[in-house]
């Protein structure tokens, strides 16, 4: 086994001086700054030792690259599938040039420079038994994630065990994939992994909100679900017959960056952050202007602009509504609206402006049955492995312990005929 260790104790390092010594001695901005710049004196290091060992850390292999970026995607799908189900939260993070200036580097400097020291030492394995040293490699990769912090409020055993589930399992399994690919292919290859759903992270507008212990099963299974798939699938025969066979796909590249970016314009619309929201008709208040199906897309507008006979979308009682608008009234300086399904036989509740969501500017007919659908296939799907599976694993256990001595002694009662039906035929067999 044999590992280079001057990148590793200059990494051990650059983390302490960033966690302890840089927020003590400077404030603001020039945390950002002086984190970055000492990032890359790894980065620097590393490119130098790389060069003066020989150690080929940029020769990479393109099917390998091409294999990363599908499973880093597959673990974005994986967590946005999930959102649709427990909802979408907008990103904290506002991009201007001035933060893109400051902040950016201080998020990718730290990236790149723990990349390439990855690829520089797994580089350095030995080939005849590198399972241990790539281990070790994607532990210390996995301790310098989580911050000093993190590991000063490790004071309870409750503590403790969050942290095993909700960061450093989860991490483990990323880095052990991100190494077995720097090991396979080089710094282009784990770069590609943990450079997307990185960077989908920290530009895309809106963000999965799921719960940390979902997150934690969903990144652990799909890290899994990549490193078996690597470790079966690519072998040095096998590499060249799948890089024909993605050759042979490449012809279909428009079609799926035309439905990959579908998808995202459906994701980011549901948030109204592309100044209309789509809402699908579940009821029939609204027959025949609007029928169940129907796809209405409701666009944010000023309330003094909505008129009696526009149809609007509010909130009411936590649950968004589409009715028309039958009368208008003004009450100090906000208006309210009354409003009535074409097909009810009474009016609503007056609504204020600030419960209004937005006017339907278009209908398309029947398109939201596509969706209706799939969520309740899904959302089956999910109440079967969260809720049905597990209550009747308890009721089978329960049923178990409870009724334990019947179940034992007709178990017994069982055994007990079928070895006298044994024995009788073998008396009968011995006496013929």
């Amino acid at each position: 086994m044999k590992i280079d260790y001057a990148i590793p104790a200059l990494i051990l390092i650059v983390y302490l001086l960033t966690n302890l010594v840089v927020p003590a001695a400077f404030q603001g901005e020039t945390i950002f700054i002086v984190d970055a710049v000492l990032w890359t004196t790894v980065i620097v290091a590393t490119i130098l030792v790389s060069r003066l060992t020989q150690t080929k850390i940029f020769q990479t292999n393109k099917t390998l690259v091409e294999i990363a970026a599908i499973l880093a995607v597959f673990q974005i799908f994986l967590a946005v599938f999930l959102s649709f189900f427990m909802g979408f939260g907008k990103n904290a993070n506002v991009w201007n040039p001035t933060t893109l200036a400051i902040y950016f580097p201080f998020l990718l400097i730290p990236l790149i420079a723990a990349e390439l020291s990855r690829t520089h030492l797994t580089k350095t394995v030995s080939k005849r038994n590198p399972t241990l040293t790539l281990l070790l490699i994607s532990i210390f990769y996995t301790l310098t994630i989580p911050t000093i912090n993190n590991y000063q409020s490790l004071t309870t055993p409750l503590s403790i065990t969050e942290f095993l589930i909700r960061t450093f399992i989860p991490t483990l399994a990323v880095s052990l994939l991100a190494t077995y690919f720097a090991y396979l292919g080089g710094f282009a290859v784990n770069l590609t992994y943990m450079a997307l759903p990185a960077f989908f992270t920290w530009f895309s507008p809106i963000l999965p909100n799921i719960q940390w212990q979902t997150q934690s099963i969903l990144t652990v299974v799909s890290a899994s679900i990549g490193f078996v798939l690597l470790d079966n699938a690519i072998k040095p025969s096998q590499i060249k017959q799948i890089h024909r066979t993605l050759r042979k796909q490449k012809s279909q590249l428009p079609y799926w960056t035309a439905i990959a970016l579908f998808a995202l314009i459906a994701i980011w619309s549901t948030t109204g952050l592309l100044g209309f929201t789509p809402t699908i008709v579940a009821s029939g208040s609204m027959q025949p202007a609007l029928n169940p199906g129907d796809i209405s897309l409701i666009v944010k507008v000023q309330p003094s602009t909505i008129q009696i006979g526009d149809i609007i979308q509010y909130y009411a009682e936590d649950e968004p509504i589409i009715h028309r608008v039958t009368n208008i009234q003004k009450s100090g300086n906000k208006l309210y609206f009354t409003t009535q399904g074409d097909a009810n036989n009474a009016p609503d509740l007056p609504v204020s402006e600030d419960q209004v969501m937005g006017k339907a500017m278009l209908t398309i007919p029947q398109l939201g049955w596509v969706s209706i659908v799939i969520k309740n296939i899904a959302s089956g799907t999910y109440t079967f492995f969260t809720s049905t599976l597990p209550e009747a694993f308890m009721k089978t256990g329960s049923f178990i312990l409870t009724n334990g001595v019947f179940i034992t002694s007709a178990l017994s009662l069982t055994a007990y005929s079928y070895l006298l039906l044994t024995y009788r035929d073998y008396k009968k067999e011995e006496k013929i």
